[in-house]
């Protein structure tokens, strides 16, 4: 596991990163590839509304955003990506306690993803605003 806000490798006991002071954030990890690459993958809260068979998931690697749900037979997941040279803005739709995340490409392709936490909207805004 490593923190969602400098990257320092935890145990996954800690309460707080013993290099910055943040609290790790469990909806987010952080995986590191072959080629030392960070891929940060998040997924709708259940608890705000997000479905428990179908939770919506963006990934943002290096390269791309990737949106993520099953479908709706349960089988296999649906999957919609835009690189990061077309996507033009990001905006996130702030509910009472959630937040969807709309990403927009200089195309007409629109990646709408649903229920998430406020603070993981603002950080997947953040991480996708830095590689534009």
């Amino acid at each position: 596991m490593y923190c969602s806000s400098c990257g320092h490798n935890l145990t996954g006991n800690e309460n707080f990163c013993p290099s910055c002071g943040q609290k790790p954030n469990t909806n987010l990890s952080l995986s590191k590839t072959q080629n030392d690459l960070k891929t940060y993958e998040f997924k709708s809260n259940i608890l705000l509304g997000g479905s428990i068979l179908s939770p919506d998931r963006i990934v943002v690697t290096d390269s791309q955003v990737i949106y993520k749900k099953r479908n709706k037979y349960l089988i296999g997941t649906d999957e919609s990506s835009i690189p990061f040279s077309r996507i033009s803005s990001v905006e996130i739709d702030r509910k009472l306690i959630d937040s969807d995340i709309i990403i927009y490409s200089t195309g007409n392709q629109t990646i709408i993803a649903g229920d998430f936490s406020i603070a993981d909207a603002k950080k997947i805004k953040k991480i996708i605003e830095e590689r534009i």
